[in-house]
């Protein structure tokens, strides 16, 4: 008996199930194949209303050709099923007892309302039912039913993505919902590359995230939003500078030259950094193994970013929508520097006096309040959305400002986006794309004010930049005066478009075509005054550069996919896809200027100009194709495989291949794993390699030649012509990953908790790393550096675990999402070319003079920490006599340990080669700046109207140099200090602290002060080793949503507000300003007086919806 109700729109845009027709695969299918060979066929989707049905059962039907109304008359009989059609969805309920239930009532009341979800948007299609009855109708585009029920009837309000909601009528004749999403859901569609597969189906680690899990939070970039909700990826904000980019390292250091993750958005490639706003981003889907990236190929081998930007939807409401963002942006930290008096009475601890101390009136400048300040930052995006029955489209306009921390400093961005697609036939859809940014600032920003004077004034009287005192020896400057005299404007224009058709040929096989272009321009705008305030005074300076670019892609994908034999599931596709770009730069300057201030190279006196420019193309050529087999909805392989040629390499490497092979098993689908605790036990398997050219230039297997004019025969003249600047290496060829991922996917509870794991090995192979020349071959640029020439050395070992988990529940009123990860990763340089191959990186004055400290070699992590061992200090004058005796026996003479006036309160220095003195053989690895682990820890609460959305991101085990210590505790020649320097051992009357001292006076007698003889602040060593560990609340958010009932007086939607923060507390032992810093992979560790600081935002927002 079938029970069948059809809540057809009153519009009559959806086809009825007596309409529709299908074919089946045989006459006899499970119940469950049947379902899915319907909604392959048709707009269809079946909705469960009882999860426990047996889905096994096999079902036999009276021919395989027919309308889907007939089919489901033959399943009906042969169950206990009924169905009811609600516009594309069809209803799957399961009958009480035998046959049709009757229900006997008194005359039915007509029940009127209106169905939305949270934000007060209709919902249009959502089933209203009585449970048990063939009473039933569906909302139309308004999300307005209207049903006659008998009285004291229970209601159900059902739709794919929402909870169901269940409401008795009693005598009531307008009943109004607010569905809830359906928070854990594994039919959830996830993004891969050129398609998408359903959460379960997965067979390789991919991490989604959708964006209401970032909605109010403060970030600027999509490297923002991930930070801290993907296991395995570490993303590090590079500073505090406004518009700073994030570095994200994705499941460790795969290459000496660094991996950057690609961005693909909306299926087009868009290099490493997309810079638009992330709140048109969609959905974000992170690639982290090769099975999936492999179908990227060459340029995949630091993972994927896949993002998908917003869209309208067919049938949907016109809405407008409005978010802002205003908050104050302040340094997270500072160091306490020394005031004037302090100041002076450090300085003659040292034996440095001069007459102007002597004044009692001298100025106390505080720098760091004078350099700093408090920015303003804004962000507003306005956008239109909705839908017809041929049309959608999303439009949104956004501006974004971030002011700096330093005077002057900004970060402004315009951006238009247009995304639009039209139903041209049944069959054929098309759409296009457009994003339009404009970009401007002043990047200049100074370094902290380290190399500065408290006891000079920043203005004079007359409000003039004051000048360095001429009586004193300095060689630093007013650094306020410097930010004043330099004028920087920097400007970006780009703009990205991307035009699509699908046909679906037939059933199952469909035709895709995407074409993209990109093009952008920007100059850079810098001249500086003449700065005379200094000791080292420095003239007028201009400069410009101007640059140019644009890219072509074209890609064109066919994919078959259908059902064999009702168990085998296939899905292929194939691919072509080609790109070109090229671009042009000019760079000029100029001096000589007779005004203060120039905006144009004719008004220079100086006809010694200079200019340098050049252009760049670039072509690459891929083909690539997927396969996705699925037996009995248990058995899960897929395969991928790209080809891609690049004119980075000479013709016989010049075209890489890079495959990938995945399996999984839904162990859960077995009938021997007879228990229904599981929702989904899928173990998986993944393997695959990637490439990487990332390390090179365009046609650098082609000889290179330079101009000159330089040699001369008779010591009068010169000739000109031409020299080699390179070394050619036409063998050089792709750098290859192999990566290898065992995981298990987990989810109980209806879904409402899940649990992912992974453990993966990577394998970098073929290593490419440019090798110096030496200048002795007479091959490179004239009084330049060495050539270099890139060659194929060595490989790394990555390897590591990763768990995540998540647990998403509605309480009442109470509505959560809980989520963490947890990640270790170790790297190893398995080989660089030579046993005894070196790389050594990093440094920064003063601590240079001994050594770079940082150590990449055979057998270590990249980029080891690298110096001497500090074993405490030097407790007495008998510890040191019987050092210096150690070494002057050894070397048969009179030696000495470490220098001459190494005594007590200097630090120990182990002599690790046994021969007493402290020579560079001493140096070794003294620590390891990738931490053991990584974690992130998530929280998304609605309770009622208020909610709370806060992320905490932590590592441990992490080593860092930190460089600045020598400059807190120590005067650098006429640098700053801070207020630890009076904590140095045997100065200014102190005994022997836990601080080495600063130096000495001259033992035989003339008065100077040597400083620091032992080189304790000067030498890289274990002393200025720390622990790098942090756990950090990154971004917090706390809104409220005002209710319905309010906004229907304003004729609103959704109203919503909030407070949120970024970077409000940090726990660490690390002594810098803030332990979240980027560097180059080689020298990861490294903290000095560069980094800029981190920032703290707190901010108010809005967001609002008609």
């Amino acid at each position: 008996m079938l029970n069948l109700v059809l809540a057809l729109n009153a519009n009559g845009q959806y086809k009825t199930i007596e309409e529709v027709r299908v074919t089946l695969t045989a006459d006899q299918l499970t119940l469950d194949r049947f379902f899915k060979e319907v909604q392959r066929q048709t707009p269809f989707k079946f909705s469960f209303e009882n999860r426990d049905m047996e889905r096994s059962l096999d079902i036999s039907f009276s021919q395989k050709e027919g309308k889907v109304i007939d089919f489901l008359r033959e399943v009906s009989f042969q169950t206990e099923l009924s169905f009811r059609q609600v516009n594309h969805g069809i209803d799957v309920l399961k009958r009480e007892g035998k046959g049709g239930a009757v229900i006997s009532a008194p005359d039915p009341i007509t029940i009127n309302g209106t169905v939305t979800d949270k934000n007060g948007e209709p919902i249009p299609g959502v089933t209203v039912s009585v449970p048990g009855t063939s009473i039933g109708t569906a909302t139309d585009l308004e999300g307005e039913y209207s049903l006659p029920v008998p009285e004291g009837s229970k209601l159900v309000f059902s739709f794919i993505g929402f909870e169901n909601q269940s409401v008795v009528v009693g005598t009531q004749s307008v009943i109004d919902i607010i569905l809830k999403e359906d928070m854990a859901s594994l039919d959830e569609v996830v993004v891969v590359g050129y398609g998408s597969v359903r959460k379960s189906d997965l067979t390789g680690s991919i991490a989604s995230i959708r964006s209401e899990e970032i909605k109010g939070l403060p970030v600027r970039s999509i490297a923002e939003s991930i930070q801290g909700r993907v296991a395995g990826v570490m993303v590090n904000k590079s500073s505090g500078r406004p518009g700073s980019g994030s570095e994200i390292i994705i499941r460790g250091v795969g290459s000496i030259n660094g991996l950057s993750p690609l961005f693909v958005v909306d299926g087009v490639i868009s290099g490493n950094s997309p810079t638009f706003n992330p709140r048109d981003v969609e959905s974000i889907e992170i690639i982290k193994d090769a099975s999936a990236a492999a179908i990227y190929g060459a340029q995949a081998a630091g993972g994927v970013v896949l993002v998908t930007t917003k869209r309208g939807s067919f049938g949907q409401k016109n809405k407008i929508e409005f978010t802002s963002n205003t908050g104050v942006r302040q340094i997270s930290n500072s160091y306490k520097m020394l005031e004037t008096d302090d100041y002076v009475r450090a300085r003659n601890g040292i034996g440095d006096d001069y007459d102007l101390w002597d004044d009692s009136n001298l100025p106390n400048t505080n720098w760091f309040n004078e350099l700093f300040e408090t920015g303003i930052e804004q962000s507003y995006l306005l956008s239109f959305s909705g839908g017809s029955e041929k049309i959608k489209y999303y439009l949104s306009s956004g501006y974004e400002k971030e002011e700096g921390i330093q005077k002057g400093n900004y970060w402004e961005r315009y951006s238009i986006r247009l995304n639009a697609d039209y139903a041209v036939t049944k069959n054929v859809t098309l759409g296009h794309q457009l994003y339009l940014a404009k970009m401007q600032q002043d990047p200049y920003t100074m370094e902290l004010p380290w190399r500065t004077l408290p006891y000079m004034d920043v203005y004079n009287e007359d409000g003039t930049f004051a000048a360095v005192p001429p009586v004193v020896e300095f060689s630093g400057g007013n650094p306020i005066a410097e930010l004043g005299y330099r004028h920087y404007k920097s400007r970006d224009l780009s703009v990205n478009s991307i035009f699509y058709v699908n046909w679906e040929i037939t059933p199952g096989l469909n035709f895709r075509t995407t074409g993209s272009g990109s093009f952008g321009s920007g100059y850079d705008d810098n001249f500086s005054e003449a700065n005379l305030l200094r000791r080292a005074q420095t003239n007028e300076n201009y400069s410009k550069s101007l640059n140019y670019s644009e890219s072509y892609i074209l890609n064109s994908t066919l994919t078959y996919d259908r059902v064999f034999g009702e168990k085998h599931d296939f899905k292929i596709m194939g691919g072509y896809e080609v790109r070109n770009s090229h671009g042009a730069s000019l760079s000029s300057q100029a001096t000589g200027f007779p005004v203060r201030v120039a905006e144009s190279f004719a008004l220079s006196t100086n006809n010694n100009k200079t200019a340098s420019g050049g252009l760049s193309y670039g072509s690459f050529l891929s083909q690539f194709g997927r396969l996705n087999y699925m037996y009995d909805s248990k058995y899960i392989l897929t395969a991928n495989i790209r080809r891609d040629g690049s004119p980075k390499f000479g013709p016989q490497n010049r075209w890489g291949v890079f495959p990938s092979l995945s399996a999984g098993w839904k162990i859960n689908e077995e009938r021997f794993f007879n228990t229904s605790f599981f929702d989904l036990l899928k173990p998986r398997i993944s393997w695959g390699i990637l490439g990487n050219d990332s390390a090179l230039g365009n046609f650098l297997y082609q000889p290179s030649y330079q101009q000159v004019t330089m040699h001369s025969f008779d010591e009068v003249s010169s000739i000109g012509g031409f020299n080699s600047i390179r070394v050619v290496n036409e063998n050089i060829k792709w750098e290859e990953i192999h990566s290898t991922d065992i995981g298990i996917d987990i989810a109980i509870l209806d879904g409402k908790v899940t649990f992912n794991a992974d453990y993966y090995w990577r394998n970098t192979k073929d290593m490419i790393y440019n090798l110096s020349i030496p200048l002795s071959s007479g091959i490179g640029g004239v009084n330049s550096n060495p050539s270099l020439m890139p060659v194929n050395i060595g490989s790394i070992l990555n390897k590591g675990w990763e768990i995540s988990s998540q647990y998403r529940n509605t309480l009442g009123d109470l509505k959560f999402s809980i989520g963490g990860n947890l990640s270790h990763n170790e790297n190893k340089v398995l080989d660089l070319g030579l046993p005894t191959a070196y790389i050594y990186s990093g440094g920064a004055w003063p601590l240079s003079s001994n050594s770079r400290p940082f150590i990449t070699e055979n057998g270590q992590p990249v980029g080891q920490l690298y110096g001497f061992i500090a074993d405490g200090i030097i407790q007495s004058q008998e510890e040191i006599d019987g050092l210096n005796q150690t070494a002057s026996d050894f070397a048969g003479q009179t030696a000495f340990y470490n220098h001459q006036y190494t005594g007590p309160g200097d630090l120990r220095f182990r002599d690790l080669d046994g021969d007493g003195r402290i020579t560079a053989e001493d140096r070794t690895v003294i620590g390891n700046p990738w931490p053991k682990l990584q974690y992130g820890f998530n929280l998304y609460l609605e309770w009622k109207n208020f909610d709370l959305n806060a992320t905490i991101i932590g590592i441990a085990g992490r080593d860092v140099m930190n460089d600045v210590k020598a400059f807190e505790q120590n005067f650098q020649q006429d640098f700053q200090s801070t207020y630890d320097i009076f904590n140095a051992s045997y100065f200014l009357g102190n005994g022997l602290t836990d601080q080495p001292r600063l130096g000495l006076f001259d033992p035989s007698g003339s008065g100077a002060f040597i400083e620091d003889p032992s080189k304790n602040y000067r030498y890289y060593s274990t002393y200025l080793v720390e622990d790098g560990s942090y756990m950090k609340i990154k971004n917090i958010s706390i809104g409220y949503t005002f209710p319905e009932s309010i906004l229907n007086r304003v004729g609103m939607d959704h109203l919503r507000i909030y407070l949120s923060g970024q970077n409000l507390f940090t726990f660490t032992k690390f002594s810098g300003l803030d332990p979240e810093f980027s560097n180059d992979v080689k020298n990861h560790g490294q903290y000095n007086t560069s980094t800029y600081p981190q920032t703290q935002l707190i901010s108010f927002g809005l967001e609002l919806g008609i």
